[in-house]
């Protein structure tokens, strides 16, 4: 398929097609220009872990890989392009072919990354590792100029469908996405639901990008399977896609640095639903997750005392995915049909303390010198392990009126001087930042 067939079937399928406001333009130079990790929300996956993710989704080298099309939606410093590159050089080198590399690979791939430098420095990294591969200079940089976007992956005109999705979707609060470029997605993705992080619209065009019998493999928080912003997302998926494997990967070294989420990698495909196949917390060794895709993909249903399960009727249009075993989650059905819901029975349920300084706002409850009425005791996930609240004296500072807004630090000399002592921390937030006057 040459690239104007391609364009046309994008425009058919009414995807974005790029800024559409000079203030948009602006947040995304902003974006494409800033230097810190953590502000892209970049977080860069093992090598164990890719080669893990394109075995689950079928992209393996004996398949005819240059007769498909692959995407990676962010791919930073290329921990997933460059073996996807492997795969498909030794697929195509496997057939035999003596047409031109470029002509035959120049649609394989397309992979789009926002942040200019990072862009620049795995297009020269790429087009060295091809050189290495035997591939002539000039075809090398034409490869990677068909196979490389640089730009806003939920705005950039792309000419889908693909075959596959893979990769780790960035992880970025709506806090630190410019208000223009918010509204601009907002009027783009339906998934983006009340406090959605962006990796719901990366994982919402994804989907939408997949070609019939298609397969999207992303790891990513989980948070989006049980919370409130997740809705619209899981009844996408539960109306027109399978959520064919779930892998709990909480507590494992899948990531080169830490993470507080709680990572996942899921295989959904364009195809009839069925049962989801469920595996948690493999060992990151590489013969190990090899043996584990082998068995999440095979035919037949996993033996007895297998550590692959199956589970039916996983998606349920927007409510939780319930990942658990089937006597776990008849329990929890029976509990929804006999007893209200929590805000229906009056409790207020909240996504926990939030202060985007917790150094600052956070310590020992006696030890917080403020006003008694300006601190309140704060409960963690550790003082609830047993079952029942075992209270580990924390504290948490509150500078709300019980009616709202801000109290007058006036009127609380205590706190004063504690938020001035910390001023630096708390000035440094990007809420604060946003109204510096509070």
């Amino acid at each position: 398929m040459n690239l104007a067939s391609n364009q046309l079937r994008f425009d058919l399928f009414n995807e974005p097609s790029g800024a559409s406001s000079p203030k948009v333009a602006a947040a995304i130079d902003t974006l494409a220009s800033q230097g810190e990790i953590d502000a892209r929300g970049a977080i860069f996956t093992r090598t164990e872990i890719v080669e893990f993710i394109l075995d689950l989704t079928g992209y393996t080298a004996d398949q005819p890989l240059y007769r498909k099309r692959i995407l990676e939606p962010s791919f930073g410093s290329g921990d997933f392009l460059f073996p996807v590159v492997g795969r498909l050089l030794a697929a195509w080198r496997a057939s035999n072919s003596t047409g031109s590399i470029v002509d035959e690979l120049g649609e394989a791939i397309r992979a789009v990354e926002l942040h200019r430098e990072t862009f620049t420095a795995t297009r020269a990294a790429l087009i060295e590792r091809l050189k290495q591969e035997g591939v002539e200079d000039q075809s090398a940089i034409a490869l990677v100029d068909c196979w490389l976007v640089q730009g806003d992956f939920l705005l950039a005109a792309l000419d889908g469908p693909f075959d596959f999705v893979i990769g780790n979707p960035p992880y970025v609060r709506q806090e630190l996405i410019p208000d223009a470029l918010l509204i601009e997605y907002r009027s783009r993705y339906q998934a983006i639901y009340d406090r959605a992080d962006l990796y719901i619209p990366f994982i919402e065009r994804s989907l939408r990008l997949l070609a019939e019998s298609g397969h999207l493999g992303f790891i990513c928080s989980d948070r989006w399977m049980k919370n409130r912003y997740g809705g619209p997302l899981r009844d996408l998926v539960a109306e027109q896609f399978h959520l064919k494997v779930y892998v709990d990967m909480v507590d494992t070294q899948a990531f080169h640095s830490e993470v507080i989420a709680y990572p996942a990698i899921t295989i959904i495909s364009r195809e009839t639903p069925g049962v989801t196949r469920i595996a948690h917390r493999p060992s990151i060794d590489q013969a190990a997750l090899a043996a584990l895709a082998r068995e999440l993909r095979a035919p037949q249903s996993p033996k007895e005392g297998s550590q692959v399960r199956e589970l039916a009727g996983v998606t349920n249009g927007a409510e939780p995915w319930l990942l658990e075993s089937s006597d776990q989650m008849a329990l929890i059905r029976r509990l929804e049909q006999r007893y209200p819901s929590l805000e229906d029975a009056g409790c207020k349920v909240g996504i926990g303390v939030a202060t985007g300084a917790d150094k600052a706002f956070i310590g020992g409850f006696d030890a917080l010198d403020v006003e008694p009425d300006r601190k309140l005791p704060l409960v963690t996930t550790r003082d609830i392990m047993s079952g029942e609240v075992q209270w580990g004296g924390q504290g948490v500072i509150n500078p709300f009126m019980d009616a709202g807004g801000l109290v007058d630090l006036g009127d609380y000399p205590r706190l004063r001087r504690y938020l001035e002592a910390r001023r630096d921390v708390i000035a440094g937030r990007h809420c604060a930042q946003k109204n510096p006057s509070n």
